[in-house]
């Protein structure tokens, strides 16, 4: 073979290799190493739907709406750190945030839990948001401890945080009078208690002069809050001691009766068909 022509079979051959380099790495750009098709687009996520806060045990709704530019058909995957989810796999899910022992929410009372969902077309890349929410432990009753998230000790001014401004409470019967008188009297007045309110959430607290701090906490309707079995007001003597036991002292104010748990510093006024009606912790 001449010269000439044994350099033309080298070129053609360096010309083959080359246009076969340049067909696989075109192949690579396409579908990728992970055999994602690079060439699609990855779904658009429009809008995400979570809160920053939320209430222990408290249903709340979570939505992502998107769009995909090829019109492929989406799949949704929701995570959470903590709590149940009605579904996993749907646009708008429902998520309960944990209820959890008193002990895992800490000091204050509450716990961060990450809420992630995830947007994919199964051929692109998918997509994702995350947030972190912020979960109270409001709705509780926990003898000795706190009540609607208003832990025993806590400064006025951390309350505030959590309910805004308190109002002044006037109804000072309700701490001071009749039968309160055998109870708890004489230790509000030691502490030079000042004594407030928010109405609109059925919360009154007793604070004491000078450090500002709370040393009782009642609730009446509306609130919510329940004990960890789920009694609360409107429970009846028989659900709430089935729970609690018997109380340590019983007096009678007025046509209600009041039952004083002294070693789990917990009270409660029952009306005359031994409904709760107020439930305070001291």
């Amino acid at each position: 073979m001449s010269k000439s022509s044994l350099e033309s079979v080298l070129n053609l051959c360096i010309a083959f290799i080359a246009s076969t380099i340049i067909l696989i790495s075109c192949g690579e750009d396409e579908v990728g190493k992970s055999g994602i098709d690079m060439s699609n687009t990855s779904p658009v996520i429009d809008d995400f739907v979570a809160p920053t806060e939320a209430n222990a045990g408290e249903e709340v709704t979570l939505k992502v709406a998107s769009h995909d530019q090829e019109g492929d058909v989406l799949t949704y995957t929701w995570e959470v750190s903590g709590g149940k989810l009605s579904a996993r796999d749907q646009e708008t899910v429902v998520w309960i945030p944990p209820q959890e022992p008193r002990q895992l929410f800490g000091r204050f009372l509450e716990k961060t839990i990450v809420v992630t969902v995830t947007v994919s077309d199964k051929i692109s890349n998918p997509v994702y948001r995350s947030r972190q929410v912020k979960v109270r432990l409001l709705n509780r009753i926990e003898p000795s401890e706190f009540v609607a998230g208003i832990m025993l000790g806590y400064p006025l001014s951390r309350v505030q945080m959590l309910y805004g401004e308190a109002s002044v409470d006037k109804k000072t019967d309700m701490w001071l009078e009749g039968a309160n008188g055998e109870f708890r009297k004489q230790f509000l007045e030691d502490n030079k208690a000042k004594f407030f309110a928010y109405e609109d959430l059925g919360i009154y607290l007793a604070v004491a002069g000078g450090t500002n701090v709370v040393i009782a906490v009642d609730i009446e309707l509306p609130n919510k809050s329940k004990t960890e079995r789920g009694f609360g007001l409107g429970s009846s003597f028989n659900q709430i001691s089935s729970e609690l036991g018997p109380a340590d002292k019983i007096f009678q104010w007025k046509d209600n009766m009041w039952h004083y748990y002294e070693k789990k510093k917990i009270h409660i006024l029952y009306d005359n068909n031994s409904i709760a009606q107020r439930i305070g912790v001291l």
